[in-house]
């Protein structure tokens, strides 16, 4: 259960964070002005033309980042997990979000409002720098993400973002099953293709043993077969 009472300084998710650069007292202040909220599945953390009000940090669970295609099927940009920050981009440019950002599974999210960010960031460099380097990876990654779609083939595409959710989601303790709770409209809108390009190409996969299917259910098989399928390259 997460707690609005629980504090910046003793949250685990924050090593990993942007706001891991916070100083002791700048970690309570955060602590005292933040609201905390938990998010079922499918639940909506913010929206596409929202004006931006401040940062939401990820406690636990997992959020996708998607934004609306011309045919209206949403492309799913990334995911972010526990010590991530989302939101900011728009809150630093001043900008109406050019996402959604919703729940995949059941989530605590800390929001803090833009006033205090924006206090704190221009007192410390650490963190300013931080937010600039977060900034930086996310064009570098939209940058890749436009060639791969560009370049690679779907069945390129659906074995990276297999793996994709492996290094998102991790596996079950069978060390082949995918934690993911995506269905396979969720993992075509990585893909950026039609849901049944995803279901033909998983069966072609299974076919050559790459993976196992039941229901909703992916199994790993073949790491280097997958990894060389998505053509993935140091």
């Amino acid at each position: 259960m997460l707690s609005n009472s629980e504090s910046c300084s003793s949250c685990g998710s924050r090593v990993t964070s942007t706001l891991g650069s916070l100083t002791c007292d700048e970690a309570v202040e955060v602590s005292d002005i933040k609201t905390c909220t938990q998010y079922s599945r499918n639940a909506s953390i913010f929206n596409y033309g929202q004006y931006p009000r401040g940062i939401f940090c990820i406690h636990h669970g997992h959020v996708k980042l998607t934004r609306p295609g011309s045919d209206g099927r949403e492309q799913i940009l990334r995911f972010a997990g526990a010590g991530d920050m989302v939101g900011y981009a728009s809150m630093v440019s001043g900008v109406p979000y050019t996402m959604n950002c919703t729940a995949v599974e059941d989530s605590g999210i800390c929001f803090v409002p833009s006033e205090t960010i924006f206090r704190i960031v221009r007192e410390n460099t650490h963190l300013a720098l931080r937010v600039m380097q977060d900034l930086s990876h996310e064009v570098e990654d939209a940058e890749r993400r436009v060639v791969e779609i560009a370049q690679k083939s779907v069945r390129e595409r659906v074995a990276e973002a297999l793996l994709v959710l492996k290094e998102t989601f991790g596996l079950s303790e069978d060390g082949e099953t995918l934690n993911s709770p995506l269905t396979r409209e969720e993992i075509a809108s990585i893909v950026g293709t039609a849901p049944e390009s995803v279901i033909r190409t998983l069966s072609e996969f299974k076919s050559d043993k790459l993976i196992e299917t039941q229901g909703r259910t992916i199994r790993l098989k073949n790491m280097k077969g997958l990894i060389k399928t998505a053509n993935i390259t140091d």
